[in-house]
């Protein structure tokens, strides 16, 4: 019995110490597989999460160089994030307007940080967007596509 655990104490020490379970990826080119952690709970935090998953999937029928999976334990890596969206102000293209209710459409602003680890809790990746004026009107699908695009373009 002493010998067992002088070889696994022996074996700890040698190799850095436990590897995280699920965790595999050393390098970004080696993460085939993604979980999505929930995201820090900001409001809008989970809906953000959500369109995020949403654009990966998306993204990984077109490419197949990625998969989404349902638990860290079946994965190359982690990504985790925070973001938040707000409404900035309000627009109408008819000066008259004044009010909420009217014709007056919502101007949207908002973060999304994420960071990719991989064995070890090791950072493999990491990006922070912020809301573009001109791109789709749903502000959680523009920060999510921007952060998809660019992992994209990391893995490649």
């Amino acid at each position: 019995m002493p010998r067992v655990l002088v070889w696994m104490a022996m074996t700890v020490c040698l190799c850095g110490g436990p590897i995280a379970p699920g965790q595999t990826a050393e390098t970004l080119g080696a993460v085939k597989r993604i979980y999505v952690e929930a995201f820090a709970g900001k409001p809008g935090a989970e809906a953000l999460r959500a369109e995020l998953i949403g654009e990966l999937i998306a993204a990984s029928r077109k490419t197949h160089r990625i998969a989404v999976v349902k638990s860290a334990q079946d994965a190359d890596a982690v990504l985790s994030g925070t973001g938040e969206s707000w409404i900035r102000g309000y627009y109408s293209l008819n000066p008259r307007v004044r009010t909420v209710n009217g014709d007056a459409h919502p101007i949207y602003g908002g973060y999304l940080s994420v960071e990719l680890k991989g064995r070890q809790d090791e950072t493999l990746w990491s990006y922070l967007v912020t809301a573009r004026p001109f791109g789709p009107e749903d502000i959680d699908r523009n920060l999510a596509g921007q952060i998809v695009r660019r992992l994209a373009e990391a893995l490649k």
